[in-house]
């Protein structure tokens, strides 16, 4: 999963500072990585497949698609905290 576009608020004098718009992406990035390495635990092992191969295939794509999509969020949300750190520098 890729995520194309990012929310980019724009600091003003009349909206949020730096800190309110950046402090709870990173939150959330920190939340993304704890469940990142959670579900890394959860990884499908053939152990768990006797005799089905074509499910544990099925499966294992699916968990690391789910890998992939918390991957690409945790980047878009870096991308929009340094877009906004770098905003009057």
């Amino acid at each position: 999963m890729t995520i194309e576009r990012h929310i980019s608020p724009t600091i003003n004098i009349n909206g949020s500072s730096k800190d309110d718009l950046i402090d709870p992406r990173r939150k959330a990035m920190d939340h993304l990585m704890d469940a990142i390495e959670a579900l890394k635990q959860a990884t499908p092992n053939g152990r768990d497949y006797p005799g089905n191969l074509d499910r544990l295939d099925q499966d294992r794509k699916e968990h690391f698609d789910r890998l992939s999509a918390l991957r690409a969020l945790h980047t878009a949300l870096m991308v929009e905290a340094v877009n906004i750190q770098e905003q009057g520098q």
